[in-house]
């Protein structure tokens, strides 16, 4: 979906012949997943806030911060390649330490260097918060971090508008879907995988409606947060448990290194396409753009994940000593 949204804006004239903005709301979907997921591998564990934290150092910062300073060192080599890019020591030290701060090259925005990387901002800050709730019973943790979250968004709404960078970030009402994540947790660990198949389809597709509608009637800026949440709940069905594609698990594998190599991946394939094709797009040709977008986005995410991502995870938490996720198994209770 992130990767639809962008591709549009790729080649001139393209977004106007194709539905894109509903592509965001995929950012939407990954913040509810992360929140389910963080529940998921600590539920029934005695984790140390320390080693969770360092586990999500390890998963996420290798990848991003050599994709961060390759991307520096070619700017600053062919600084044309990357025509809109000013570096700074200040914002590459903040952009590496997931700080938020306004972009120079796009003054408005709170964007680090490595674009994508604004929503690992969020992600950062929601494990620190997390992490820090593990110092607590477990029957109190999760409580805490919810009180503690919505004291953050409450506060951003009465104080608005916000011009610091980091607390418009750590006061977001996109805080609320990792919220949402983890007790979407909670109740399918407590029998909602085993409700009505024709409920979860429901969900489903209301959910998917109010990820299109974004901020339309009747929820406005929360229709992301309640579709989202509708989305993954309805996906959680026992009775999807069977279903399994290999394609879509590879991707699902390689994820992380798709949403982090697509700018990439599709700056190089506008620069094939214009070529190619140097007159003004018509419908079928955006068409075959985007779904060109797709598959070359997914196949560098893939090589990414199996060349580089992978192997470095390997070696990392053999270093760390680091558990692996691999099986552990979470069964929901059946009601």
């Amino acid at each position: 979906m992130v990767v639809w949204h962008h591709a549009a804006g790729q080649v001139p004239g393209m977004s106007s012949l194709v539905p894109w903005a509903f592509g965001t709301s995929g950012v939407d979907l990954f913040f509810v997943i992360s929140g389910f997921i963080m529940v998921v591998t600590t539920v029934g564990r005695a984790v140390r806030p320390v080693d969770f934290w360092r586990r999500r150092i390890v998963r996420v910062v290798p990848l991003y911060w050599l994709l961060t300073l390759a991307m520096v060192l070619v700017a600053l080599v062919a600084p044309s390649l990357f025509k809109t890019l000013k570096v700074a020591p200040a914002t590459l030290l903040q952009s590496l330490l997931f700080i938020p701060h306004y972009s120079q090259s796009f003054p408005e925005r709170v964007w680090p260097l490595l674009v994508p990387g604004w929503t690992l901002n969020f992600e950062m800050f929601f494990y620190a918060v997390f992490g820090a709730s593990l110092f607590l019973r477990r029957e109190h943790s999760l409580m805490a971090m919810t009180v503690a979250i919505l004291i953050l968004v409450v506060t951003g709404m009465f104080l608005r508008p916000l011009s610091s960078a980091a607390a418009q970030t750590y006061t977001n009402p996109m805080l609320l879907e990792f919220l949402a994540g983890a007790w979407i947790c909670v109740w399918w660990a407590r029998g909602g995988s085993w409700l009505p198949v024709e409920v979860s389809v429901v969900m489903l597709f209301a959910g998917g409606a109010f990820l299109v509608l974004r901020d339309e009637p009747p929820f406005g800026g929360f229709n992301q947060i309640v579709g989202a949440s509708l989305v993954v709940a309805g996906a959680l069905n026992k009775r999807f448990y069977s279903w399994r594609s290999a394609v879509l698990l590879a991707v699902g594998d390689s994820s992380y290194s798709l949403y982090l190599t697509h700018i990439f991946t599709l700056g190089l394939l506008r620069l094939l396409w214009v070529r190619l094709y140097p007159s003004a797009p018509s419908v079928l040709s955006a068409e075959m753009f985007m779904v060109t977008s797709l598959l070359a986005c997914a196949g560098v995410g893939w090589l990414t994940y199996r060349c580089i991502e992978r192997p470095l995870l390997r070696r990392l938490n053999r270093v760390g000593g680091s558990p692996s996720a691999k099986g552990l198994q979470i069964v929901p209770e059946q009601s």
